[in-house]
């Protein structure tokens, strides 16, 4: 049957990621990269109340650390496939590449998923240990969109690793790109801006609102109405539709090279 032979390969690709030794090591340095974001994050907030300091600064730790776990996993899941051979063994079995695509998607979710509700249900008591007994007031139209904000890094981290690991086919070309991916994304939202102001060209600053990290980290600000706290944010402001449009962009264009390369390349080279 269709359904439960594409429910043995999501087992499989699930049984890939216990097995993997390198992700014994994921939760500590999501963890680490977490509290180095939220470090960052709680500085740039300054002067925000008390509960909205809060809450920026635990977004910003969630959607860093349910980053690092998508963006490796599916790195590896996919990039594994080509470097140790095994998609030959599949293809061979009658396993469509496309199937067998969807089925490593799925897995990702089925990782993402827990460690996601996990972090929400944690996120209470992290902003009430940052309060610190202060009186603040919750607002709650603003925890909707964090949540909003943190599940969607979620998933454009898995595009990123799947696009990585299709077109490089190596774990460690994959795994490079899923570690620097936004890291360079945001030191180039911070080195357009000083050469805007170098060059006096407002194509630079322009260039800063067609960033995915940039975007990503100013997406709370723009569906919040209020200024949050953010790593590196667009040189020039957006509003939500745009940032949208950018986010949804990068998104499909990653799938689609992802998709492609998937379906079309040779596995024998």
């Amino acid at each position: 049957m269709p359904g439960a032979a594409f429910t043995c390969l999501v087992r499989g690709e699930l049984r890939k990621v216990v097995l993997q030794g390198i992700n014994r090591a994921l939760p500590a340095v999501a963890l680490a990269v977490g509290w180095a974001a939220a470090a960052q994050a709680r500085e740039q907030g300054a002067g925000l109340g008390p509960f909205p300091l809060a809450l920026d600064t635990y977004r910003t730790f969630a959607a860093a650390a349910a980053g690092v776990v998508v963006l490796a996993v599916s790195a590896q899941l996919v990039a594994g496939e080509y470097q140790q051979g095994t998609i030959r063994v599949l293809l061979a079995r009658g396993v469509g590449r496309l199937t067998l695509l969807a089925a490593k998607l799925a897995a990702v979710a089925i990782v993402a998923l827990p460690v996601l509700a996990v972090l929400a249900m944690a996120g209470p008591v992290a902003v009430a240990l940052q309060l610190g007994g202060q009186p603040a007031p919750v607002e709650w139209r603003e925890v909707w969109p964090a949540a909003l904000t943190v599940a969607l890094s979620a998933a454009t981290g898995t595009i990123i690793g799947v696009a990585a690991g299709a077109v490089g086919r190596s774990m460690t070309f994959a795994m490079a790109v899923a570690a620097g991916f936004f890291p360079i994304d945001n030191a180039l939202g911070t080195v357009l801006p000083i050469l805007q102001n170098a060059t006096q060209e407002r194509i630079w600053a322009d260039l800063t609102t067609y960033l995915l990290g940039p975007t990503l980290n100013h997406l709370p600000s723009v569906l919040m109405g209020r200024h949050a706290g953010e790593l590196v944010p667009p040189a020039l402001p957006v509003d939500a539709v745009h940032a949208l449009l950018v986010i949804g962009g990068y998104v499909v264009v990653l799938l689609t090279v992802a998709l492609v390369t998937f379906r079309i390349r040779d596995v024998h080279e």
